[in-house]
């Protein structure tokens, strides 16, 4: 038995690694776009129709859930956000400051909100945790550390770029709790993780098709927004077959492992600076989310 629940844990973490890697992927990829909202649009609108096909062999479709549309639609105006919000952020910096920034900041969010709305208590590692995070937010930007470094990134705080970093974060965050409490009513996650593509694309419609350049986007990207729309699903799909192994205490540090797909692919791909102090935030922000997430285990 034990045996057994261990080849399940090690077959759950395994799939979480391969969702990081999948999910850094798709980061790059969209950070690669000309116009990320544009280029995130079409993946979404790709998805609907690329994605149907496949949902419906998977899992047939269910009875729904009393009063589960307006839940959807509140997911999938989450999504939409998140979406806008992450590409202004790639549009402004790097995907190895952005992408540790948004993944980072949302069990920092949780954490918080359990302990103001749900009057939860929090554990020292956990507080330990959001302190690294902090911290590695703070001197992400650095250019070095000395003083007048640390003084300047002050500025960098202000920054639009690293705003819509921590509100990608909060906007995850917030999407992953609406998730959770519909999947845990009975909404199966093949067809939950399918419903807020088409949903997320038509809201995103109006931005994207009155910034005119959605024909050249699809010209001059049209492989990488198919690879896209399958990663996207894919990498989500296996966290949720993943929480179905194994405790969410295993699964949800291991996730964070894209922080450091995501960094070294930003430093081997896009050319992006990566010295010292960008590891060292980097590595603050990874350590304090498994803290964080562990403390609940």
């Amino acid at each position: 038995m034990v045996r057994s629940c261990a080849r399940m844990t090690a077959a759950a973490v395994i799939l979480v690694v391969v969702a990081a890697a999948l999910h850094a992927c798709w980061n790059l990829l969209t950070k690669r776009g000309v116009d990320k909202l544009v280029f995130i649009w079409w993946t979404g609108v790709v998805g609907s129709v690329l994605l149907l096909p496949a949902t419906a062999w998977l899992a047939p479709a269910p009875a729904w859930p009393d009063g589960l549309a307006p839940r959807v639609g509140l997911a999938a105006v989450l999504r939409a956000t998140y979406f806008f919000s992450l590409t202004a952020a790639y549009s402004r910096d790097d995907l190895s400051v952005v992408y540790p920034v948004a993944r980072g900041v949302a069990p920092v969010v949780v954490a918080i909100a359990g302990v103001v709305f749900l009057h939860e208590r929090i554990a020292a590692q956990a507080v330990i945790g959001i302190v690294a995070v902090a911290a590695g937010v703070y001197t992400v930007h650095l250019e070095g550390f000395s003083l007048q470094a640390f003084a300047a990134s002050v500025s960098a705080l202000r920054s639009r770029a690293l705003i819509y970093a921590l509100l990608t974060g909060g906007l995850t965050a917030a999407y992953s709790i609406i998730d959770k409490w519909n999947i845990n009513d009975g909404v199966p996650p093949v067809w939950y993780a399918y419903l807020t593509i088409p949903v997320a694309a038509l809201l995103l419609t109006p931005a994207a098709i009155a910034r005119r350049s959605w024909q050249r986007e699809w010209q001059l990207n049209r492989v990488p927004i198919l690879l896209v729309s399958v990663l996207m699903t894919g990498s989500y799909l296996l966290v949720l077959f993943a929480l179905l192994l194994a405790p969410v205490s295993y699964v949800a540090p291991s996730r964070e492992l894209g922080i450091v797909f995501a960094a070294v692919l930003g430093a081997l791909l896009l050319g992006e600076r990566f010295g010292p102090a960008r590891v060292v935030a980097t590595a603050a922000i990874l350590i304090g989310v498994v803290l964080i997430v562990s403390s609940h285990g």
